[in-house]
């Protein structure tokens, strides 16, 4: 994590009464406007968020996570998020879990005011929440998320792929019990940036306008809404069997992280 990469991505929600059949056509997709789509083994991603007793983290805008994938840890900071059209772009530092990777993260939340205890020796070789519990960092929120991913290639380019497009089954882990969304996400790979995101995203929004909704909010805040509406019990009876929320629910949702994001 030598450099400070910028992270390009965009989340379309899966809007439509039966998500699970939407899924499928999204995810049985072998192309889409000028975008060829390859697919690859699905994974599991479990992810972990944390921040200190005070919020420090949350006050910075900083998100902060140990994620697990396929048995995996990295570590992951995004920051900085700056929303153009359907994506946004962001500040992202990811590594694979060792002393090397926290000592980065810990040097960039120490360039942004927020200061936490040096790590003890040894740290970063450890289980990764033990390690970062040592240094006041509590979980807030976790998730278990089915992937299925797709390479993304540009029949106008020659080369790799340009993008990831993910539909993404997240299970928010609440107090409450478990919720969750089903979304389309869509990353910037290799050459791919800003337009080939925002080209994507737009295929796939007018490719299934009954099925895809632009969602402008991060895995994390979105988190954090459905686990006060479900607190405050404005989503009684909008979860279906699955736990999933249902359409009905989606602009609640939407109004809430509008509302409530600054």
């Amino acid at each position: 994590m030598s450099e400070k990469p910028r992270e390009v991505e965009g989340v379309l929600l899966v809007w439509a009464d039966d998500q699970e059949a939407a899924g499928r056509r999204v995810a049985g997709l072998q192309a889409v406007d000028r975008f060829e789509l390859r697919p690859r083994p699905a994974q599991r991603i479990r992810d972990v968020y944390l921040d200190t007793g005070d919020g420090a983290l949350a006050a910075a805008k900083v998100a902060f996570r140990v994620r697990e994938l396929d048995g995996q840890p990295l570590l992951t900071l995004k920051a900085d998020s700056v929303r153009s059209g359907l994506a946004a772009e962001r500040l992202e530092l990811e590594a694979p879990w060792s002393a090397g990777a926290l000592g980065t993260v810990l040097e960039e939340l120490r360039r942004r005011g927020i200061e936490l205890p040096d790590p003890s020796e040894g740290a970063g070789a450890g289980e990764p929440l033990a390690d970062l519990g040592g240094l006041g960092l509590r979980p807030t929120q976790t998730r278990e998320t089915t992937r299925t991913p797709r390479d993304v290639l540009d029949k106008g380019q020659a080369g790799g792929r340009v993008a990831e497009l993910t539909l993404d089954d997240v299970g928010y882990q609440l107090p409450a019990g478990t919720a969750r969304l089903l979304e389309v996400e869509v990353e910037a790979k290799g050459p791919g940036g800003l337009e080939t995101v925002q080209a994507l995203l737009q295929a796939l929004a007018e490719a299934f306008p009954s099925d895809l909704k632009p969602w402008p909010f991060g895995k994390l805040a979105t988190g954090r809404a459905v686990e006060r509406l479900l607190a405050e019990g404005r989503l009684e009876g909008l979860l279906d069997d699955r736990q999933r929320i249902r359409p009905a629910a989606h602009d609640l949702l939407a109004e809430f992280l509008a509302e409530n994001s600054s």
